[in-house]
Parts: C-alpha cells; sequence; structure tokens
C-alpha cells in the first residue's frame, strides 16, 4: 500500500520511522504520534549538513528517515520502504500550464496575495495575473530589510508600478531576523547555513496577520530548472508558510509545470522564462541581465550563540570543535543546538 508519495523537488516533507511504521509530515509530529522520544542524533548526517553534503533520506535522528524527492513511501509486510515514484510529462506549453496554476489559486476561495521580490520568477507570475486581470485584486507583499545587497524594494516597487498591481511593503531589519531564527529553526527541524529562509518565514506571518490563506510564490524555479534535488530550501519554504497557517502556491513546483520543464533539457540559465518575460513585456535587466544570489548578509547572533553549549554538542557528536569564525560556520551550529534541543534529542550518542 502507498502511504504517500514525494513530489520531485521535495517541495512536501515526509518523514517515517521504519521501527514504528509511523509517517508524518515533520519529524515533532512523528515523535508526537509514535508516542516515542527523539532518541539519539545522527551523528554523519548531522555531519552532511554542516559540511554541505547532506545524506539523502536521512534527518538529524538515527530512527527517523525522510523519504527523498521523487520516492513512495510503501507499507507492505517488511514494513515501510520506498521506491520510485516516476512521473509522466505533460502537454502543454509553459505559459498555459503557469496561467492554469494561477488561476487554481484564485479560484480556491481563499485570500491570496503574491510574495513579489525584483527578480524574474515573481515578476513572470505578476505579468500573468495582471494577463488574468488579477494584479489590482491580488496583493502583492514586497520584504523590504535596508540591508545592502539583500533588499529588492525599488526594483519590486518598480515592477509593481508598472504592472499597477496593489502593493504592500513590510520592512523588517537584522533585530527581527535575529528574534525569528529560533521558531525559524524549530519549524524547518534541521540545521541552516544562511538566514534567507527567516524572510520567508517573517513574510508568511505578516501576511497572516492581515488574513492572507494562500501566498502565490515564484520557489522553485531555479530547483526545477536546475534539476537541484537536494531539498535545501523548497521544503524549509513549505513548512515556514505551513507553521504561519498560510498555504504557499508556488506554480513552478505544481506538477503539471514540473512534469513539462524536466521533460526538456536543464536551463540552469533559465533561458524559457527569459523568452516568456520578453513576451509577457518584462523589464530588460530581468529578461537579459544575470542572475542574482539571495543569501542573506552575516549577522550579528551574539544573543544566540551559545559557544560553550556548541563545544560540548561536538564533543558529545564526536565532531571537531568548530572555529565559528565565519558566518556560515555560526549559523549551522546555532542552529543545529536550536533543532536537537527542540526536538528533545540526547546528544551523546552509544
Amino acid at each position: 500500500m502507498i502511504v504517500g508519495t514525494r513530489d520531485l523537488f521535495g517541495f512536501q516533507r515526509l518523514v517515517y520511522r521504519p521501527r514504528s511504521g509511523t509517517w508524518a509530515d515533520s519529524i515533532l509530529q512523528l515523535l508526537q504520534t509514535s508516542g516515542h522520544a527523539a532518541g539519539e542524533p545522527d551523528v554523519a548526517a548531522i555531519a552532511g549538513y554542516l559540511s554541505g553534503e547532506r545524506l539523502v533520506g536521512r534527518t538529524v535522528l538515527r530512527d527517523v528517515l525522510a523519504v527523498p524527492p521523487g520516492q513512495a513511501l510503501i507499507e507492505s509486510a517488511r514494513g515501510l520502504e520506498v521506491r520510485d515514484a516516476p512521473g509522466q510529462p505533460i502537454s502543454g506549453d509553459l505559459e498555459t500550464l503557469l496561467r492554469d496554476s494561477l488561476q487554481r489559486a484564485l479560484e480556491s476561495g481563499k485570500r491570496v496575495a503574491l510574495a513579489l521580490s525584483g527578480g524574474l520568477d515573481s515578476a513572470l507570475l505578476l505579468a500573468l495575473l495582471r494577463e488574468l486581470g488579477a494584479q489590482r485584486h491580488v496583493t502583492s507583499y514586497i520584504l523590504a530589510t535596508g540591508m545592502p545587497d539583500y533588499c529588492e524594494e525599488d526594483a519590486a516597487l518598480e515592477l509593481a508600478t508598472q504592472m499597477q498591481a496593489k502593493v504592500k511593503v513590510i520592512r523588517f531589519g537584522e533585530p527581527d531576523f535575529v528574534a525569528a531564527l529560533p521558531r525559524t529553526t524549530h519549524t524547518v527541524e534541521e540545521p541552516m547555513f544562511n538566514l534567507h529562509p527567516v524572510a520567508k518565514r517573517l513574510l508568511a506571518e505578516a501576511m497572516a496577520e492581515d488574513g492572507i490563506e494562500l501566498a502565490i510564490s515564484g520557489d522553485g524555479a531555479d530547483q526545477v530548472l536546475r534539476r537541484d534535488q537536494s531539498a535545501n530550501y523548497l521544503p524549509l519554504c513549505n513548512a515556514l508558510f505551513d507553521a504561519a497557517s498560510v498555504h504557499l502556491h508556488p506554480p513552478f513546483v505544481d506538477q503539471a509545470v514540473v512534469m513539462h520543464l524536466t521533460s526538456i533539457a536543464p536551463d540552469p540559465d533559465k533561458q524559457c522564462l527569459r523568452e516568456l518575460g520578453a513576451r509577457l513585456n518584462l523589464p530588460d535587466r530581468l529578461v537579459s541581465g544575470p542572475k542574482r544570489g539571495r543569501l542573506a548578509p552575516a549577522m550579528d547572533l551574539g544573543a544566540l550563540l551559545d559557544r560553550e553549549r556548541i563545544r560540548a554538542l561536538a564533543s558529545s557528536l564526536d565532531l571537531p570543535a568548530p572555529t565559528l569564525q565565519t558566518d556560515t560556520e555560526r549559523v549551522l551550529w546555532t542552529t543545529l543546538t536550536f533543532t536537537l534541543d527542540h526536538l528533545g534529542a540526547t546528544t551523546r550518542p552509544q
């Protein structure tokens, strides 16, 4: 019997405990359902998180496994196991498939908003909403941080003005990011190497406060077109919006769109999206300009960084003591301690 299938790029989480035969959408939910303690950390998996070489199908806990992207969880006489869950190519052009996805969101009966950045992916969705006559009814939320090289307020506002879109700018600075890091980590249930996912949590909470129930976003385009199945970002985004009771609706992750895009050659430069953007009269900077990274800048984690606790944790896991000299290392170890403590994991594996 098929218990559940994880989408090809891991947007939906699915974890399970082979020994107890239980499964859930999150580790904490699984622990509560199975009625067992968290148990020991998975040292090899944790080392993979810290090095960037994630182990597919593993979590921070030894006896909690993750269904890899594109796999199905099967319940049989032998217990729980995973198998391939191949999809079928979908006919239709990209513009039509994306428009259909947006139409479903608009007809969901929920209060809908768009997460608008200054980049190509969300700009395409806004242009398609304009084609559907919805850009003045669906509020475009713009997250303004005021941080150099990490604030796309001006570019997003310029685009929204061009599209005659209804806009709301929400402002969060470094103190807001730092304050939200613990609850963000508790939701994603894994170490993070950068604070960028915190932006998703802040955006989702701001939408929820306004009564937004469904958020359209450009998430997933990069992963699908690069064939990146690492699941190191998309499931985090989904979980963070879900924690705020806002349904995240990224058309680029819709099954029909994914099956269409994966039936053609990988397109890491997103040429297919650039061509669509040109047809929709997007600004040349989006159609022809270089892609820009969106990692958050280094922030002061002094109030959260427990160096003594981190050294003790590294020792208990028999891992090299971190120097904590780089932002990446500080974020990884801080979020690792938050994760294990939140899940109640013992930190002295046998």
